[in-house]
């Protein structure tokens, strides 16, 4: 038709007008993050920033808990000193994507000393690989596996089917990056819940995936306790991801 004309946008493509598009986490890993609210008007409903959730390698959810504006070491190491309150109570090994960052944070404010004696702060495989390589302090006490022999309780000794000896991780770093990637199939149901049905639906999945991990780990190995059996078999490190 004459004086007509069609118009297309390309995926990804702005207009002029349409302004900059943003989205939720620009962030890196390794990038500082701050607190402050960066909403531009108030015409929406507030939402949190995140989930926060802290398991054992095997997947069991340990505690969850909601950050309202961003994922900063300070709020990490604040939800981490709640849950555990005591030197007892601390894991070996805490694993999330910027440790390096929650170690920096803890160092400058003072809190390390919470920490030295109990907890080493590393970076699970998934995230490690995207980290700069410039950044020594995360190379060198936040590497996950380490192939110094510095940490031979996150790297042993495995045998393949010819039973040559190699390299492999003893924990599984990722557990929190796998119940996230779990937890996203509830997605398009929690976006939509108020506050405390969101909490309490959250809650029950988190119960209900633990009791499952659980049993399958028991009727799997027949452990009923893999505390005590790990610990009957001189094997009493612990190690908690965070994410």
């Amino acid at each position: 038709m004459s004086g007509l004309r069609r118009a297309l946008q390309r995926p990804a493509e702005r207009e002029a007008w349409q302004g900059e598009l943003t989205t939720q986490n620009q962030h890196q890993h390794d990038e500082e993050q701050d607190d402050a609210d960066t909403r531009k008007h108030y015409f929406g409903s507030s939402r949190f920033y995140c989930v926060e959730t802290l398991c054992a390698p095997c997947g069991t959810v340990i505690a969850w808990t909601l950050f309202s504006k961003a994922e900063s070491p300070t709020q990490i190491l604040e939800f981490l000193s709640d849950v555990y309150p005591t030197a007892e109570e601390k894991p070996d090994f805490v694993c999330i994507d910027k440790a390096c960052m929650v170690l920096r944070t803890a160092v400058r404010s003072g809190r390390w000393e919470e920490w030295e004696d109990t907890t080493r702060f590393v970076v699970d495989s998934y995230h490690y690989i995207n980290h700069k390589a410039t950044d020594q302090l995360c190379r060198t006490y936040c590497n996950p596996g380490p192939a110094d022999g510095s940490q031979p309780n996150l790297v042993v000794v495995g045998y393949n089917a010819d039973n040559e000896p190699y390299l492999m991780r003893a924990f599984n770093t990722q557990a929190c990056e796998q119940l996230n990637a779990w937890l996203g199939g509830f997605d398009s149901i929690l976006k939509c819940l108020k506050l405390g049905n969101f909490q309490w639906f959250l809650h029950v999945m988190l119960y209900y995936h633990s009791k499952f991990v659980i049993k399958k780990k028991v009727d799997g190995e027949g452990v009923h306790n893999p505390t005590a059996a790990a610990a009957e078999e001189g094997n009493d490190d612990t190690i908690d991801n965070t994410d």
